[in-house]
Parts: structure tokens; sequence; C-alpha cells
């Protein structure tokens, strides 16, 4: 019994010590090495490239949507001119010749521009 006091200061000393270096080393910090982080880098741009196609294809569809919804728009607008123009021609024919008279004119009034829009008006005669 004699050794173990004669022993314990050093061995609570030595204990102490551990414990205090137990404590002062930081656990949470993980080693990595440089192939981990070259590769950890490499994952990092292939998330930032994947990112800037995945935006640049929903710009794609964004656009692709208001070129459709423009070209239908275009067509509807077409097709209300040609309804206009076929309801002049039936059921105006007065307004329609005048139409195509303006239609026809330039920048100066000729006689022969005048047999021209009646030539094209007796065509749809």
């Amino acid at each position: 019994m004699d050794n173990v006091l004669r022993y314990s200061p050093i061995i609570l000393f030595v204990s102490i010590l551990l414990l205090a270096l137990g404590f002062s080393v930081n656990h949470s910090k993980e080693n990595i090495t440089k192939a981990e982080v070259s590769y950890m880098s490499s994952l990092h741009k292939q998330d930032s490239l994947q990112n800037v196609i995945d935006s640049l294809q929903t710009d794609i569809r964004i656009l692709e949507d208001g070129f459709d919804e423009k070209e239908s728009r275009y067509s509807n607008v077409i097709d209300e001119y040609q309804f206009g123009i076929a309801y002049l021609k039936d059921y105006h024919p007065s307004a329609y010749k005048d139409f195509h008279r303006i239609i026809g004119m330039k920048e100066r009034y000729s006689i022969e521009l005048e047999r021209e829009n009646k030539q094209r008006l007796n065509q749809y005669k």
C-alpha cells in the first residue's frame, strides 16, 4: 500500500496532463488529403456546371413558349385581317374597292395607278 501512496502524486499528475491534452485537441477537424480536396473541388465544379446547364435549359423553355405565344398571336391577327377583308368584299363592295384603291396608291396619284387598281379589283369579281 505504501507503493500506491508513493506513486499517487505522479499518477495524478499524469492523469491531469492527459485530460488537459485531450480537452485541448480539436477533434472536429478532420485530416483531408490533397486528393480528397481536388475531388471535392471537381464535384463543386460539376455541381456549378449542372446548375448553369439547368438555368440555360429553363431559359430556352421560357423563350420557346414566348415565341409560340407570339406566333399564335400573329396568326390570329392575320386570320382576323383576312376575315375582315372577306367581309368587306362580300357585304361592302364599295368599301372594298376604296380599300384597294388606298393600298394601291403611292406617293402621287396617277391615272395609270387607278387603271391598275381597277384591273386588280376586276380580278376578284
